[in-house]
């Protein structure tokens, strides 16, 4: 075979390899990422998902600690901060309503009348129903009212109410590797170092 032909051949079956091993992974814009093929093979009674105050990002392992996904987030701002330490799932709903935060509308036509019913004082008004914000895929960390949830928000940005919030299409790929009983680890320091190391995300940067 002619050199040129067989260095040709060569630069082909190189790309192919690189596409090949690219599919294992799943890039959605800088926002989250996802390594396909763990994601697969992952036992969800082994996850477990690391979050950080200081990256405002999350990351589900499996249950060898390799990052499966990795997502950006939004935790608590100051004076509702998330808390820290060794928590773990306690519930989960698909569809979950705040019984804290919502609004009040109307009970016939479900115009809003008051939006922010926390800010309310006094009795709801007149012929108004009290109307939960919409918290889809709700996985639960405390009793007193913080979990991890769909939720919308500016990267890098702080803006919950102690919850964590999570883009609209990775919360659910998170959701359905957790079972109640998966430790979730919250921490202040930054975890972007020791998370993106080549373990588990073999060396692809997106």
């Amino acid at each position: 075979m002619p050199l040129r032909i067989y260095t040709k051949c060569l630069g082909v079956i190189f790309l192919a390899g690189m596409m090949a091993s690219c599919q294992l992974f799943r890039s959605e814009g800088a926002s989250w990422q996802v390594n396909k093929r763990l994601y697969r093979q992952a036992d969800v009674s082994e996850t477990s998902v690391r979050i950080s105050l200081h990256d405002q990002k999350a990351w589900l392992l499996d249950g060898m600690g390799r990052t499966i996904l990795k997502t950006n987030i939004s935790t608590g701002v100051t004076g509702h901060e998330t808390p820290t330490g060794e928590l773990k799932v306690l519930e989960k709903l698909e569809k979950k309503k705040s019984n804290r935060y919502g609004r009040y509308v109307e009970e016939e036509t479900g115009k809003v009348v008051v939006a922010k019913s926390w800010l309310h004082k006094g009795s709801p008004p007149e012929g108004t129903v009290y109307d939960g914000i919409a918290m889809p895929y709700w996985m639960r960390l405390t009793w007193w009212g913080v979990g991890m949830h769909v939720g919308e928000f500016p990267k890098h940005t702080r803006c919950s109410f102690g919850c964590i919030r999570v883009f609209r299409d990775a919360q659910p790929w998170i959701y359905r590797k957790t079972q109640v009983g998966t430790p979730v680890t919250v921490v202040s320091r930054s975890l972007v170092v020791e998370m993106d190391e080549p373990l588990g995300w073999g060396g692809f940067k997106f």
